[in-house]
């Protein structure tokens, strides 16, 4: 399939939500005072969760110069209600793409690997037209790799619920050998792969023979504590949060399978807290090291090896990722020069009209945070800056 066609239909998938269950003007405001949260934050959390069904919730930490803070809240039968949340487990989606680099630079700073050495070192088979990649390019998007797999895009369509729970590494390493059709050549320019991320996992796989489940409990859960943090959700299902699908339901969890390094990851506010505090500390190598920037995208954006990095108009350089499912939708926002950090979990579906509130959410708070003005927006739909 070529790029193009799967790019339409990804963006069908996404915008599939667009009639999605939304009445802001019936939203009830209770929302309580919170300890390291101001009246304005308060209310940029109340505009956003006021556009999602009943049954979704926030769960929000803030790291700033108070320390350490927490909000969560929750629509429930059109009034907003704050609630304590900061244990409950969401999945992160694609912020689990940040993690897999975190794996990758401990591998560089611990370990001696090259980041521009070829993954074909470590693989028992070749990929097709002996495409060559390297571990950086898979980390800040620049492989050229599809975003997802050609022919497996009919699964993200018609198996919406769970659409990656079959693509087994065998299927994976089906399609990179036989089937693959990039979208750019190595190294030329930045497009967005959860194929790519979801193979680096498995690269990290065979570098270290390691599954990627114990490389994430030996070298980042359990180091910095995250006890809640996981990628079998069967360990903490009585604090799971349910997701709700874009029209109001409950939705199903999804399965990544062999692309689990690509957005596989369950978490809570409290463990993201101590993973963002780890980022936020420059004697770190290793999390130091993933924040070097990697690739120019723009005269705004860069990519360091899992993160985004946007410059701010008065020069600031935020590090972001994101992450969406069938049922979640996930920010991560930090400023490592003021020691600001931002997380928002919510269970809200990715396939919402309105999801892109989250990211902007993070955004709009860690600019309170910094004491920095949010712009004005037209467009209500703008997500980042």
């Amino acid at each position: 399939m070529k790029p193009f066609v799967v790019k339409f239909i990804f963006l069908v998938f996404l915008t599939s939500g667009c009639q999605s269950v939304s009445e802001p003007e019936l939203a009830v405001k209770e929302l309580e005072p919170r300890s390291g949260f101001s009246e304005t934050e308060t209310e940029l959390i109340f505009d956003v969760l006021s556009y999602y069904p009943n049954n979704v919730q926030l769960s929000i930490a803030l790291i700033d110069s108070t320390g350490k803070n927490y909000y969560g809240a929750l629509r429930s039968s059109d009034t907003l209600r704050t609630i304590q949340n900061r244990d409950q487990v969401f999945e992160i989606g694609s912020i689990s793409k940040v993690f897999t680099s975190t794996l990758l630079a401990y591998e560089v700073v611990e370990n001696g690997l090259n980041p521009d050495d070829s993954v074909h070192e470590v693989l028992n088979f070749d990929l097709k037209d002996s495409v060559d990649v390297t571990y950086k390019q898979l980390s800040n998007h620049t492989s050229g790799l599809p975003r997802v797999p050609g022919g497996f895009i009919w699964n993200v369509i018609f198996h919406s619920d769970n659409p990656y729970q079959n693509f087994t590494d065998e299927k994976l390493r089906e399609y990179l050998s036989e089937d693959l059709e990039m979208d750019a050549d190595p190294g030329t320019e930045h497009s967005y792969s959860n194929l790519g991320a979801g193979f680096l996992g498995y690269v990290l796989e065979q570098k270290t023979g390691k599954s990627y489940d114990e490389l994430l409990n030996e070298r980042i859960f359990s180091p910095l504590g995250m006890t809640y943090s996981t990628l079998n959700r069967s360990e903490f299902e009585g604090l799971l949060v349910t997701g709700v699908h874009h029209r109001g339901g409950d939705a199903a969890n999804w399965d990544l399978a062999s692309l689990v390094a690509a957005g596989g990851i369950y978490s809570t506010a409290e463990d993201m807290v101590k993973f963002a505090e780890a980022q936020l500390d420059s004697a770190n190598e290793v999390y130091s090291y993933q924040q070097e920037p990697t690739y120019t995208i723009s005269d705004t954006r860069e990519m360091a090896l899992g993160w985004y990095i946007i410059s701010r108009e008065n020069g600031d350089r935020i590090y972001w990722h994101n992450g969406g499912t069938g049922g979640y939708r996930s920010s991560m926002t930090l400023n490592p020069d003021h020691g600001t950090a931002v997380i928002v979990l919510s269970n809200i579906s990715a396939g919402h009209s309105r999801a892109s509130y989250i990211d902007r959410l993070s955004f709009d708070l860690l600019r309170v945070a910094d004491g920095v003005s949010i712009p004005e927006r037209e467009n209500q739909e703008t997500v980042v800056e």
